[in-house]
C-alpha cells in the first residue's frame, strides 16, 4: 500500500458508543496532513470501512459499539483487514476486537489475548468509584489508575524504539502476553500525575510489565491495539508514535524519518471554515450559536454533575471537547465569501446548531433547579455529536456533493 499522506483514506468511527475522544484522532490526522478523513457512522460502517486505508476507533462504550456495528460491521472489518487496511483501536477500540464469550462482543473475536484488569472480587476503591469498574458477566473490568502512565516502546519500533514516554490512561486495557500478538509497548510505571483509584500496590500488579500496545498481522492488513490514549492532543510523543505506525504500514520498505517534536509535521490539509466554504450570513449565524454553546458548556463544567449514558459516565467537560472541535476550525483566518457548499446544506448545519444550543440551555436549567437531567443529557450528546459530524463533513469536503 504505497500512498502519500494527503491521499491516504482514513476512516474515523463516530457512531453509537464512540466518546468524544474520536475528535482527538481527527485532530491528529489533520495535524500530520492526512487529508482524506472520513467520519463513519454505524449505519455506513459496512459499506465505507472496507474502502479505507486506515480505520481509527476511539474510546467509549465497547458494548454499545459492538451492538451498533453488529455482524455486518464485523464482516466489514474483516474485509478491511483482508484488503490490507490498518486498524488502530484506542481504549474501547482496543477492547472491541479481543476474544470474548459475551454477546455482542463475541461477534468481534479477532485477537486472542487476555486483559489483566478482570476480577471476580473488586479491591477497595479510594476515589472516583463511578469510573472504577464495569460489570462483565459475573466479573468486573476495573481500572486502578487514571491519567498519566509511563510506557516503553519496544526496540524495533520506528523512531521511538526503546524510549519511555508518558501517555494518558482512561480505562484502556493492560494486556497479558499472548502468541497471537506482537507487543510494541509495555507499561513501566506511573508519574506524579497518575491518579490512584485503589492501592498503588494493586495498580502495579495490574499494569507494570503488561502490554500497553501491540499489533497483530492479518495477511496484508494489521490491527493495532492501544491501551492508553496515544492520540490525546496534549501528548505529542504519543501522537507521533501513531503517525509512525501509519507510515511504517503504508511504506513498509522505507526507513522511518525521525521527527523532532512537531518540526516535521506536515502542513494541515483541512480547510478553515472562514475560507470560502460558508456564506457570510451563515458563517456568522453558526459562529454565534457555537459561541453561546461554549459559554454554557464552560459554566456547566463548573457544576458537580454527571450522567450515566449506556455503560459510561459523562461529565459536562465532555461537552466542551465537542464544541471546541467546531470552534477552533470556525475561527480561522480569512473572511467568509460566497460559500462553496450548497446553501441548503449550510442552512441545515445552522439549524442543527440552534437545536443543540436549545437542548444545552434546557439542560443547564434542569441542573440549576436540581431536576433529573440524565435523559436530556443523553439526547443532547447525541445531538451534539451529530452536529460535529455534520460540520466536519463539510470541513473535510466530502459533504459538499450531498
Amino acid at each position: 500500500m504505497e500512498r502519500h499522506s494527503d491521499s491516504l483514506r482514513v476512516g474515523v468511527y463516530v457512531g453509537e458508543g464512540a466518546s468524544h475522544s474520536w475528535t482527538w484522532f481527527v485532530d491528529l490526522m489533520e495535524m500530520y496532513g492526512y487529508g482524506c478523513v472520513r467520519l463513519i457512522q454505524e449505519d455506513d460502517f459496512p459499506s465505507l470501512a472496507p474502502e479505507q486505508d486506515v480505520l481509527l476507533v476511539s474510546g467509549g462504550d465497547t458494548f454499545a459499539v459492538a451492538r451498533a456495528l453488529e455482524p455486518p460491521g464485523a464482516r466489514a472489518l474483516q474485509d478491511f483487514l483482508d484488503r490490507g487496511g490498518l486498524y488502530i483501536g484506542s481504549c474501547a477500540g482496543a477492547y472491541l476486537p479481543l476474544n470474548s464469550s459475551k454477546a455482542p462482543l463475541s461477534t468481534f473475536n479477532f485477537v486472542k489475548c487476555r486483559i489483566n484488569n478482570l476480577t471476580r472480587d473488586l479491591p477497595p476503591v479510594h476515589q472516583m468509584p463511578l469510573k472504577f469498574s464495569t460489570r462483565y458477566g459475573c466479573d468486573y473490568i476495573y481500572h486502578p489508575v487514571r491519567e498519566d502512565v509511563r510506557v516503553r516502546m519496544e526496540g524495533d519500533f520506528p523512531v521511538w524504539g526503546g524510549r519511555e514516554i508518558s501517555v494518558p490512561l482512561y480505562g484502556g486495557p493492560p494486556l497479558n502476553l499472548s502468541q497471537d500478538i506482537v507487543p510494541k509497548a509495555f507499561y513501566t510505571g506511573f508519574t506524579d500525575r497518575t491518579r490512584f483509584l485503589t492501592d498503588r500496590e494493586i495498580a502495579e500488579t495490574v499494569y507494570v510489565g503488561k502490554v500497553a500496545a501491540c499489533e497483530k498481522l492479518f495477511g496484508k492488513g494489521r490491527m493495532v491495539l492501544l491501551g492508553p490514549h496515544f492520540e490525546h492532543p496534549w501528548f505529542p510523543e504519543g501522537n507521533d508514535i501513531i503517525h509512525q505506525w501509519i507510515q511504517s504500514h503504508v511504506h513498509p520498505d522505507k526507513q522511518a524519518v525521525e521527527t523532532e517534536m512537531g518540526r516535521k509535521k506536515q502542513k494541515r490539509k483541512g480547510r478553515q471554515m472562514g475560507e470560502e466554504i460558508l456564506s457570510p450570513r451563515l458563517h456568522k449565524d453558526l459562529k454565534r450559536e457555537i459561541s453561546n454553546m461554549r459559554i454554557r458548556a464552560n459554566a456547566m463544567a463548573r457544576q458537580s454533575v454527571h450522567w450515566r449514558i449506556g455503560a459510561k459516565i459523562y461529565e459536562p467537560e465532555k461537552i466542551l471537547h465537542f464544541v471546541e472541535a467546531i470552534w477552533k476550525r470556525l475561527t480561522g483566518r480569512g473572511t467568509p465569501s460566497s460559500g462553496s457548499v450548497a446553501e441548503s446544506l449550510q442552512e441545515v448545519l445552522v439549524d442543527q446548531a440552534i437545536e443543540c444550543n436549545a437542548l444545552l440551555k434546557t439542560l443547564g436549567s434542569k441542573i440549576d433547579s436540581g431536576e433529573d437531567s440524565e435523559a436530556l443529557a443523553g439526547e443532547m450528546f447525541t445531538s451534539l455529536r451529530s452536529l460535529v459530524v455534520a460540520f466536519l463533513g463539510i470541513y473535510f469536503g466530502y459533504a459538499e456533493s450531498q
